[in-house]
Formats: structure tokens, C-alpha cells, sequence
């Protein structure tokens, strides 16, 4: 008889009627049933044999030989050669990511000083002076990248400002919205973005070009809230806040000293949003997305559960992101959410989804 281990990087999630493997390694994913996600999720030898119709059992083991989603051992004693992968997150809610106005506080960067952020978000009405003058403010910190959001698109302002952007070496990417056409170019290491929606659009939507499967942010999805862990947003009033969505204000920023600033974004009040993950949330916690998912709306603490007051643009009820042929809401599909906790009419959602998947 065949042995057969699962590639510790590619790992099956399961949602309400799919699954999903995600390919951690090669930053990418493969849909499976929920009967083969039953298969595979085992750190031992996979038993194909539970499926007995031998003609799917050949056909899906070739189809994860394929993708090397699995791979065949010589013998049992082969088994402790490949140990299961911790799933822990190793770094706490330290600051990482953290998104501001063009106008921020100069004590801001007094503030962050001592912080690596991974990355640095910096919402501006245009390209000008105030804007290079900002980034180049940053140019001592520690920052892994710099990401503009450019809120109005100006062609003749990029032209301007392009060879002086090329001349800031943290610069990851700029995103321009309001534009014509949706497209992206890279140029002196600088990804351009253009987005036809504006920005007040942008940030409220959850898109498939905001999935990411990655072993990083994989591992903070799993553990945390992949928007709000280690994030931080001064509003341009200088007020602190979780997210760019979020109303909760924590003080502000210009009438705080270092010290009670710090105090401030490690307080358990600040952290509560970043310690959430998504089987804690209702909706979330059935989606096979879950752990590739960027979501930036504000969730609420329910009787049981977290929940949502604003529906994302993916179905899991029934599969269907709101641009697909065949889209229903929630409440359309039988689901009902409050924070009382999720109501699912079962006859309704089996004959939409009966329904739709038909067609």
C-alpha cells in the first residue's frame, strides 16, 4: 500500500460548503470538497481509502501529487522525518502597521521612533512638497515600506512628482483612485496602482486582490485579527483609533506624552480588536477565506460571538462574491445575523443554494 504525508505548507481550511487548501508556500490556493477536506486534515499518513469509489480516489490523489499538495513515502519510519508545522504566533501585538494623514503630528514620528513597521500607509489629497517632505521625515525609521493612497488622481502632478517618489527608496507602492481605467505598473521599484473607485470606496470593500495567502499572514489570521493586530490609525483630527473605519476614538495624539501614548496602544482596551480571529466572529467563522482575508470593517461584541453590522462581498452560504452571477445577501439566502448570534433557515438556504449552483 501507498503512503502518503501532506506538505506541512499547504494547509486545508474548511468553510460552510467548500474547502480550501492554501499553498503557503507558493502563495496560492486550490478548492477542495468538504469531504476531502476530511481526508486531508491529518498532520499522519492520509487514508484515501475513505473513499471508495476508486476512480475519484485515483483522480485526487493525482491531482495533489500535481500540485505536490502531498507526497508518497517509502515506509511508516519515513513519518517523523517531517514534523508538524506550529501554528503559534510568535510576536505579540507590538505596533507594526500603522496608517496616517499627510497632516499628522509631528510627534508621531518622535513617537514610533523606537517601532519597526512593516509598513507605513500615508493617505494624501495629491501628490505635492507636504507629501515628500512627510516621507522623507521617515527616512531614519526603521520601515519595511511606505504605501501612498492618493485620494484625487492628477496625471500631470505624477508627471511632476515621479523622479522625486524614485528618489524615496522605502516606497512600496502608490495608489491612485478616481481614475479611468484599473491597472497597475511597476516602475524604479515603485508599483503604480490605479483604481477606478474612489477611495472612500476602497476602503470599505473586501475584494478578491485583498486575499493573501502567505505563512506570515496565514499565521496571524489564524491567531489574530490580520487588519486590526498591531495596527494603528491617527485620523487627521490627531485622534488614535484602531482602523480607518473605526468611530472609537483613544485620545489624541497631539495632547499625549511618549510615554502615555505607548501606554495607550498596549492597553488590553486598544489590543481587543487585534486579539480577535475569525472563528470568533459570526459569518467569518464559515468562510474558507478566513485566513487569507484582509477585513476592515468594525466588528461588535455580541451575547455569544463578534458580529458585523455591514456584510462583506463574499457569501460563504452560498459561494458567491456580490460581483458573480447568482449573488443573494444574507438575509436573502435564509442567514440572519444580530448579536444574539447566526439564524440559518435551512430550507430556504438549501433551495437558494440548490438553486443557484443549477444553473
Amino acid at each position: 500500500m501507498k503512503l502518503y504525508l501532506r506538505n506541512q505548507l499547504c494547509i486545508p481550511v474548511i468553510g460552510f460548503n467548500r474547502a480550501i487548501i492554501y499553498d503557503l508556500g507558493r502563495k496560492d490556493y486550490h478548492f477542495i470538497s468538504i469531504e476531502h477536506y476530511h481526508i486531508l486534515n491529518t498532520d499522519g499518513f492520509i487514508n484515501f481509502d475513505r473513499i471508495s469509489d476508486q476512480s475519484e480516489r485515483s483522480e485526487l490523489i493525482k491531482f495533489l501529487l500535481n500540485l505536490e499538495v502531498i507526497f508518497e513515502v517509502a515506509s511508516a519510519q519515513e513519518e517523523k522525518r517531517f514534523p508538524k508545522i506550529s501554528r503559534a504566533l510568535h510576536h505579540t501585538n507590538q505596533l507594526t502597521h500603522a496608517v496616517v494623514h499627510v497632516d499628522v503630528s509631528n510627534k508621531f514620528i518622535d513617537f514610533i521612533s523606537q517601532n519597526h513597521l512593516q509598513n507605513l500607509s500615508i493617505i494624501s489629497a495629491q501628490i505635492d512638497d507636504k507629501l515628500i517632505n512627510l516621507i522623507e521625515s521617515f527616512a531614519y525609521l526603521e520601515i519595511d515600506g511606505i504605501y501612498l493612497y492618493i485620494e484625487r488622481f492628477d496625471a500631470e502632478k505624477l508627471d511632476e512628482y515621479e523622479r522625486e517618489l524614485a528618489r524615496q527608496p522605502a516606497i512600496f507602492s502608490v495608489n491612485f483612485f478616481g481614475t479611468d481605467k484599473a491597472h497597475t505598473k511597476l516602475k524604479d521599484n515603485i508599483y503604480y496602482n490605479f483604481f477606478t473607485e474612489s477611495f472612500g470606496d476602497y476602503q470599505q470593500l473586501l475584494t478578491v486582490d485583498k486575499l493573501f495567502v502567505n505563512q506570515d499572514f496565514f499565521l496571524e489570521a489564524y491567531n489574530k485579527h490580520s487588519y486590526y493586530n498591531g495596527k494603528i490609525y491617527i485620523d487627521q483630527s490627531g485622534n488614535i483609533k484602531n482602523g480607518l473605519n473605526n468611530t472609537q476614538s483613544f485620545g489624541n495624539i497631539t495632547s499625549m506624552s511618549y510615554d502615555e501614548f505607548h501606554q495607550t496602544i498596549n492597553s488590553n482596551q486598544f489590543l481587543e480588536l487585534g486579539n480577535l480571529n475569525k472563528n470568533q466572529t459570526l459569518v467569518c467563522q464559515h468562510c474558507e477565506f478566513r485566513y487569507m482575508c484582509t477585513d476592515i470593517r468594525v466588528p461588535d461584541k455580541g451575547a455569544e460571538y463578534w458580529f458585523h453590522h455591514f456584510e462583506c462581498a463574499y457569501n460563504p452560504f452560498i459561494s458567491r462574491w456580490n460581483y458573480e452571477e447568482g449573488y443573494l445577501d444574507l438575509n436573502e439566502s435564509g442567514i440572519t445575523v444580530s448579536a444574539s448570534g447566526c439564524a440559518i433557515n435551512e430550507d430556504k438556504l438549501s433551495e437558494t443554494f440548490n438553486k443557484i449552483w443549477s444553473e
